[in-house]
């Protein structure tokens, strides 16, 4: 393929990926699911196209396939934390609780600033029983220097 060819790809790729955020937001998820494939056609490693994808799926209750797509996003962009975050809310949706909290607990690891995953993880914890304060899976705030 040419530079060209390449640039021109990239160019229809991000406007189609702009185009999936704007209907996403205006709630047109079909619409946005077809630009965000699209996106994946063109770029296949565009990881936030994997991600969106996800969240919409999860939003239209198709929460495998929301896990699905949110878990290829993750494999092509190991070290985002709120790809992280988004996974662990997907499975909290499926009472996947446990899972749910380590996916909280690696994007914490990650951003230990990641305050929906803090959040989350709280709700994890709580729906897992565990009571305030207490340790319930791995993630420990990191010492202070």
């Amino acid at each position: 393929m040419s530079s060209k060819s390449e640039a021109r790809q990239m160019m229809e790729a991000r406007q189609l990926f702009q185009l999936g955020r704007e209907l996403y937001q205006r709630n047109e998820y079909a619409e946005a699911i077809n630009a965000f494939e699209k996106v994946i056609e063109l770029t296949p490693d565009n990881f936030e196209a994997y991600n969106n994808l996800g969240v919409i799926y999860s939003i239209l209750g198709e929460d495998e396939l929301g896990i699905s797509f949110i878990s290829e996003a993750i494999k092509l962009a190991p070290a985002v934390s709120y790809l992280h975050n988004n996974l662990g809310y997907a499975l909290l949706k499926q009472k996947r609780n446990s899972e749910a909290a380590s996916a909280f607990e690696r994007a914490l690891q990650l951003d230990p600033k990641n305050s929906h995953a803090r959040n989350n993880l709280k709700s994890a914890y709580k729906l897992m029983g565990c009571s305030e304060g207490e340790i319930c899976g791995q993630w420990q705030e990191p010492k202070q220097p």
